[in-house]
């Protein structure tokens, strides 16, 4: 902008200095071609010089008066130097406001009503890119980030819209069977009983059945007040003694083991980890409990750090994931184990904790054999 205004009054200095020169100019040629009449001069011979000495007082002279067309032109010069150097301010203003708003404003202005008028309208697909490092630059980045964010915050509560969704779909599935077993049960006894058909052992039998309906009804409710309360949760981020911690890991799952080997392994040079411990402890202790359920003989444990990420991976040796496992296993509910009192929340409960620490939760298989599943936590 400096440059733009100064550059703009060299070139207003200039012209205003070339029009009053100019005009300066022409007023001096008009007054040059006009006629001097001197009225009653006196003449008087000097005999010494023989010369005629001609006495004229300043009374005597009287100049020619201007035409018209002489007269405009000379008192046009006055106009031409006061109003055109006016008017070249005013233009030279105008065209440095053109100028500068065409190199600098115009762009990111309309970057910015653009996406002004894309999130009004819900649309948060577009990208602001202006680079300059001035105040519009900065406000075209923060403009940007704050597109970011919301686009996030939209992805995240879709997301959350989608699992809802899920939940419900899968609380009207999974409800389903047992009360459709209550029902049967009921219906049984209502045609059994009045008849007197039914002995003692044949009754307790059908109560124990109806028991475990109710039961896995209560286990699956408690499962949605868990996952109610995991959305709910805060995270607390702390700083935590790096090395301390993975000992401490190490120490916990190795409670878990039983009859199989599990091995840890860390490289982690950085001293110290904002983290939320508990949350990193039982997204450690669902993934191992997975593995363990699965593997053969072994499961790795490693550690390690990518940008500012805490990098959890669990290896397993078993069977892995089928192809609709790698798609389904951290969708609410899905389980292959159901029966056995697994409700397939695991996956899902790791899945909304990094998620919340800032990170994702990716599943996959072992080149070889096994699953593999990788908690990714911001903390650095």
């Amino acid at each position: 902008m400096t440059a733009t205004f100064l550059i703009t009054i060299c070139v207003i200095a200039a012209l205003s200095g070339i029009t009053i020169f100019t005009a300066n100019q022409v007023q001096q040629t008009i007054l040059k071609n006009r006629y001097l009449t001197v009225n009653s001069p006196n003449f008087q011979f000097d005999e010494n010089t023989g010369v005629y000495v001609l006495d004229i007082n300043d009374n005597d002279f009287e100049w020619q008066p201007l035409s018209v067309g002489d007269n405009i032109a000379y008192y046009g010069c006055y106009v031409a130097m006061i109003g055109l150097p006016i008017l070249y301010i005013v233009g030279g203003i105008g065209a440095a406001t053109a100028i500068y708003y065409r190199r600098k404003l115009r762009t990111p202005i309309a970057q910015l009503q653009n996406g002004i008028e894309s999130i009004q309208n819900n649309d948060l697909d577009f990208n602001i890119k202006y680079e300059c490092d001035d105040e519009l630059g900065r406000l075209c980045r923060s403009m940007e980030k704050m597109r970011k964010e919301l686009r996030q915050n939209n992805k995240a509560l879709w997301e959350s819209l989608e699992q809802r969704k899920l939940l419900n779909a899968s609380v009207a599935h999974d409800l389903r069977t047992p009360l459709t077993v209550l029902k049967g049960y009921l219906d049984y006894l209502e045609k059994n009983i009045p008849q007197d058909k039914l002995t003692e052992d044949m009754l307790m039998d059908t109560l124990s059945s109806m028991q475990g309906a109710v039961t896995r009804l209560q286990h699956y409710v408690n499962c949605i007040r868990d996952i109610e309360k995991i959305e709910n949760i805060e995270i607390k981020r702390e700083p935590q003694n790096t090395a301390a911690l993975l000992n401490e890991v190490e120490s916990n799952i190795r409670q878990l083991a039983q009859d199989k080997e599990i091995i840890f392994t860390g490289n982690i040079s950085t001293p110290t980890v904002n983290i939320d411990k508990n949350v990193l402890f039982r997204i450690i202790e669902n993934l191992v409990q997975n593995a363990l359920r699965y593997a053969k003989k072994q499961v790795n444990v490693n550690f390690s750090r990518k940008d500012k990420l805490l990098v959890v991976t669990v290896k397993d040796d078993g069977q892995g994931f089928t192809d609709t496992d790698l798609t389904q296993a951290t969708t609410l509910f899905y389980s292959k184990e159901k029966e056995n009192e697994h409700f397939g929340i695991g996956l899902t409960v790791c899945k909304l904790l990094c998620e919340k620490q800032g990170g994702l939760l990716y599943i996959s298989n072992n080149e070889t054999s096994g699953a593999c599943v990788a908690a990714e936590l911001e903390v650095f």
